[in-house]
């Protein structure tokens, strides 16, 4: 082959290369990117305490809308654990639907429900009480704990309840304390207001 066919042919194929390389990457466009700015100390400083200063005010406003639900005497702690007995024996991650201390008016409840089926009061695991209020009394201690304490009265059993809301915020314990015999137990959740729907 003659040297100057072999320099058309190499010519030819590195068209053809830059005609493919043309059609992948499409026009020449010239782009300006972007980078964002990287937040400085400060600013993540002031970020967090806006979190915080924002955290504090809804706690604030649970702290106060449970007080007031107390004082109304509508209100349940939705228990998200339970610590039974003196041993300090605790359960975690319950059914927040079945394991509740509530209150209405006059008629009170206690629920827990360890939802294992295994033979029990309320064939849940647990126990259920209801029955009558009496002796309410409520104040706040010198660290802005709501401290609310009253008797409740059923036909399985009579117990004592204090339950505290901790300052600035809408986080509760309900101590339940059989009169007679039985074991001690304290719910623990959230108190919110609640009415219970009627039983038509």
């Amino acid at each position: 082959m003659k040297p100057w066919i072999t320099i058309f042919a190499l010519i030819a194929a590195l068209s053809t290369q830059a005609q493919v390389v043309d059609d992948i990457y499409g026009d020449k466009v010239d782009l300006t990117i972007v980078t964002p700015a990287q937040q400085d100390k400060a600013s993540k400083q002031a970020q967090k305490e806006h979190q915080k200063l924002m955290k504090q005010r809804v706690d604030s406003l649970g702290h106060a809308k449970a007080a007031q639900a107390l004082q109304r005497g509508y209100w349940v702690i939705v228990a998200d654990r339970i610590n039974v007995g003196y041993t300090g024996y605790t359960v975690s991650g319950l059914n927040t639907n079945s394991n509740f201390v509530f209150q209405q008016a006059k008629d009170g409840m206690v629920q827990f429900a360890f939802n294992h089926g295994g033979p029990s009061i309320n064939g849940l695991g647990g126990m259920t009480l209801e029955g009558k209020i009496s002796g309410e009394k409520m104040r706040t201690d010198k660290k802005g704990n709501i401290i609310y304490t009253y008797n409740i009265m059923s036909t399985d059993i009579n117990a004592q309840i204090t339950v505290t809301v901790f300052a600035g915020t809408d986080y509760a314990e309900a101590l339940v304390q059989p009169t007679f015999d039985g074991p001690r137990m304290t719910l623990t959740g959230r108190l919110v207001p609640y009415i219970r729907p009627r039983m038509d």
